[in-house]
This record gives C-alpha cells, sequence and structure tokens, in this order.
C-alpha cells in the first residue's frame, strides 16, 4: 500500500488513472446507447422471414439515420466499383 501511495503523483499513474476515467465514461455512453436501442431486424421479423412472409414496414430501431460520408481525392483513381485499394495507388 505504501508503493501506491508513493507513485500516486507520478505522470504515468496520473496518465493511466485519466484513460480509466475516459474508458469508464465511454462504456456508460455506450451501455445507455445499448438500452434505448433494438436489434434490428426483430425477433419478430426474423420469425416472419422463416416463414416466408415478407415484411414490408419494419419496426423502427431508434438508432437514428444512418449517415455515410466519402470522400474522393482529385486525380487518384478509386479501383474497381469504386472501392479504394491499395493497389490502385501509383508505387513510388
Amino acid at each position: 500500500m505504501a508503493k501506491a501511495a508513493k507513485n500516486a503523483d507520478h505522470p504515468g499513474v496520473k496518465a493511466m488513472e485519466a484513460q480509466r476515467d475516459e474508458r469508464k465514461k465511454a462504456n456508460e455512453e455506450a451501455m445507455k446507447r445499448m438500452e434505448s436501442s433494438q436489434p434490428t431486424p426483430t425477433q419478430e421479423e426474423n420469425d416472419l422471414a422463416k416463414l416466408g412472409v415478407v415484411v414490408e414496414e419494419k419496426e423502427d430501431d431508434k438508432s437514428g439515420e444512418t449517415v455515410i460520408t466519402k470522400t474522393i481525392v482529385a486525380n487518384q483513381p478509386l479501383g474497381p466499383h469504386g472501392y479504394e485499394t491499395r493497389s490502385t495507388k501509383a508505387k513510388e
């Protein structure tokens, strides 16, 4: 116990505690998101699909809008089918 109190002022210990606090906060936020959302598709939708019933209108999973962003750089090819791959970049 004496060593722990002695090292409490060490910058590495303070950084470790700060990282632990950040991780705890991120975990709490993730748990709140998980509690307020539901799986998609729902179990009922899966059961109906198994029976061959087409479900036209799906239940909202309460996750909000899905935002997809894409960055395109001029004069650089994207590769086949618009996907960027390592092989499309020029070797120097």
